[in-house]
């Protein structure tokens, strides 16, 4: 019981304000979880690096029944599609995120970001 309250307490802190929906065939599934967008570089014997981002998106478990590679995210008005499902971590998972719809192609970036 202690870690349900743990867990409110986090989503009340980290948890995406918008609204998020999870579009698992023709059902549209409102959810709670936590987006996450971190940076990371890998050195390159020889010399160089690569910079790489893999935003991913945490939620609970049981609220994700039946998700998976290739379903879609809405974020408000941003659409992202699974491209990993991650393993049960005491109740919650991660799920790592493509931007765009599923089998579209990415949006054009025209402008450096912010």
């Amino acid at each position: 019981m202690r870690m349900k309250t743990v867990d409110r307490q986090v989503d009340r802190q980290f948890a995406e304000q918008q609204p998020v929906f999870l579009l698992i065939d023709s059902e549209r599934r409102p959810v709670t979880g936590i987006f996450e967008s971190p940076d990371a570089s890998m050195k390159i014997s020889g010399g160089g690096e690569i910079e790489d981002c893999a935003p991913a998106f945490s939620l609970y478990t049981a609220d994700m029944k039946g998700l998976k590679k290739r379903h879609q995210i809405l974020m408000g008005t941003e659409s992202w599609w699974v491209t990993h499902v991650g393993s049960d971590e005491a109740g919650r998972t991660r799920v790592r995120l493509a931007n765009g719809e599923p089998g579209k192609p990415a949006p054009v970036i025209d402008s450096w970001s912010k």
